[in-house]
């Protein structure tokens, strides 16, 4: 059962006038979350599935009412980047073709992989993006500093939510699926080459549709601040590896101070963009605006 009540919730963000390089006008830190955005309604509809597998094989009511409300939630987050994924195709971004191939893979991987591990990769994804959700609110993080007000309360009503249910899936591998440690740490190190191989191109071709890539100096500024030593990916790294630890468990990290923050706020007046502002701060672009 989880730690905290996991609660759904239904909300809207107009995207219709965000621009194009939304994070701070940088595109390369803009279109890394746009490549993971676009992938996100196909990628929770797997997830969902590969969690409704086991659900009937679930015996504790807490856990089933997890599970209830974590497909909620993931149908939610669907339905939302769905719509960002408009604007997206409105810049010439081939939306149809990405959930295309990504839709082949999946069935694919439904086909050939047997279902207990594809909930081991879900688990392994939703380690991801929990661990990503828990970086947006960090103090030294600076995700979102500079960022569209819009966007940054999308990407975080997201992440705080991939926090609140980030144990639904691995406890429901571990017991309606009988766990097993060899499958869920090389689950793990398959998702990320997934995310590499299958969102990786997505970006590249993001960016040079944007003209990015014939900026190196822009390329090499963005990818530092992903990639570098005191980078956005580098920093989540000690949170991230603790899956292979063989006691693991993902309320190891407990709720993050400004998550429940966030929650709380948001549980006073159920507005995603107060939230945002009232946890993350206003960024440049809201004052601008």
């Amino acid at each position: 059962m989880n730690a905290i009540p996991i609660k759904p919730r239904k909300v809207t963000f107009d995207v219709s006038t965000v621009p194009r390089h939304w994070n701070g006008g940088d595109p390369v830190l803009t279109r890394f979350f746009d490549a993971l955005s676009v992938h996100f309604p196909e990628g929770e509809r797997f997830f969902i599935q590969s969690v409704r597998n086991f659900q009937d094989r679930v015996k504790e009511p807490g856990l089933r009412e997890d599970i209830r409300h974590f497909i909620r939630q993931e149908g939610q987050h669907g339905i939302v980047h769905d719509r960002f994924n408009e604007v997206m195709v409105g810049q010439g971004v081939d939306v149809d073709k990405i959930t295309s191939n990504l839709r082949r893979f999946i069935r694919s991987s439904q086909k050939y992989l047997p279902e207990k591990y594809q909930l081991a990769m879900t688990a392994a994804f939703e380690h991801f993006t929990a661990t990503l959700g828990e970086a947006m609110l960090k103090d030294e993080a600076d995700m979102f500093t500079e960022a569209d007000p819009v966007m940054r309360a999308m990407f975080l009503w997201h992440g705080v939510e991939e926090v609140e249910h980030k144990a639904v899936a691995y406890d429901v591998y571990q017991t309606a699926a009988g766990g097993g440690y060899l499958s869920r740490v090389s689950a793990l190190v398959v998702t990320m080459l997934m995310i590499h191989l299958v969102v990786g191109p997505v970006f590249v071709n993001m960016l040079r549709l944007d003209g990015a890539m014939r900026q190196p100096g822009v390329l090499m500024r963005g990818l530092n601040r992903l990639y570098g030593r005191r980078g956005i990916l580098t920093r989540m790294l000690p949170e991230f590896m603790a899956w292979f630890r063989p006691g693991f468990h993902p309320w190891d990290t407990g709720m993050p101070e400004k998550v429940a923050a966030w929650l709380e706020e948001y549980g006073d007046h159920g507005d995603p963009m107060r939230a945002s502002a009232a946890v993350y701060g206003s960024s440049p672009m809201s004052e601008a605006a």
